[in-house]
């Protein structure tokens, strides 16, 4: 079974997914702008729609307890677009921490993870369905977010509930994986996101040969890599047999990456722009079909 905003689904009803998004979003109070703050609900359902009429399923949205979470927003737009949302615990980058995060213990954090899994979050009866987006930053991680990272994983052990993660700029996912594996994780479990930022194939392997997922989910911000780069990339992974391995999506963090604001394709980059990109590199229906919908599954039911 899957945990969704709505309840839970079975796995085989998932349908089509981006594993790694922002619907519900504040970064304001860090960043100091209003481009992270997501408060425009009708512009957020229009640009949710739009994904959904190219042939998207579900979310899984890993805004997470200090990045401006609100799971009742959730809710509105998972019935109002009558998408899957997967809504996720966890704490951010060491910046985002708050003096609770920065005090506690592993142990203490996994508390509050397992219990936003099995009883709710915030006072509802929401329950979380993954552990993320759990982070570090570079060049070096900090000591909250390593204690972060090893609670997620004693609680991912403990409730069979997968973790995701944020590797600053595609890096630190060895030693997020030795982190995360070292608590007794199931390597099938854990995704390493944004990994198709490190444009490093051997990297990428090893990650691989470890049994981990890595996300290809900063598709469309071409600013930092162009598409056509992470599609070769892909592909290059696929034909040396990681195909099960592998999750995509675009990770929206800012408004104006949405596709009102003209520039980038919001949440449509996957599959308006960078699933034809695969398709002219000759990638099989079956392939495109782990990709987008049996990996998500995969790693989400329990």
């Amino acid at each position: 079974m899957i945990q969704t905003v709505m309840g839970e689904i079975l796995a085989s009803e998932l349908g089509v997914t981006m594993c790694h998004e922002h619907l519900a979003l504040d970064l304001s109070p860090v960043r100091g702008d209003d481009d992270s703050r997501f408060d425009d609900k009708d512009l957020v359902c229009q640009e949710l729609l739009n994904m959904k009429a190219l042939g998207v399923e579900a979310v899984v949205e890993v805004s997470c307890n200090d990045m401006g979470r609100d799971v009742g927003r959730l809710k509105e737009y998972s019935k109002i677009c009558g998408l899957h949302i997967i809504a996720s615990t966890g704490y951010y980058l060491e910046e985002y921490h708050s003096d609770f995060v920065k005090s506690s213990s592993s142990e203490e954090l996994c508390e509050v993870f397992c219990r936003e899994i099995t009883q709710g979050i915030d006072g509802t009866d929401v329950k979380a369905g993954i552990i993320g987006e759990v982070a570090s930053g570079e060049p070096r991680m900090g000591e909250s977010e390593r204690r972060v990272l090893i609670g997620a994983a004693m609680a991912g052990r403990k409730t069979g509930t997968a973790v995701t993660t944020h590797c600053q700029l595609g890096r630190l996912g060895l030693e997020q994986a030795e982190l995360l594996l070292g608590q007794g994780m199931d390597p099938a479990k854990i995704i390493l996101g944004h990994l198709d930022l490190a444009d490093d194939r051997a990297y990428h392997k090893e990650l691989l040969k470890m049994g981990v997922n890595i996300g290809f989910d900063t598709i469309g911000k071409i600013s930092y890599l162009s598409d056509e780069r992470r599609a070769d990339n892909l592909m290059y992974l696929v034909e040396h047999g990681y195909e099960k391995q592998l999750v995509l999506s675009q990770d929206i963090s800012r408004k104006s990456y949405f596709s009102k604001c003209g520039a980038y394709a919001g949440y449509m980059a996957v599959m308006q722009d960078f699933v034809p990109l695969l398709k002219e590199r000759g990638i099989k229906e079956e392939t495109l079909s782990a990709l987008l919908i049996h990996n998500p599954a995969h790693i989400l039911d329990k």
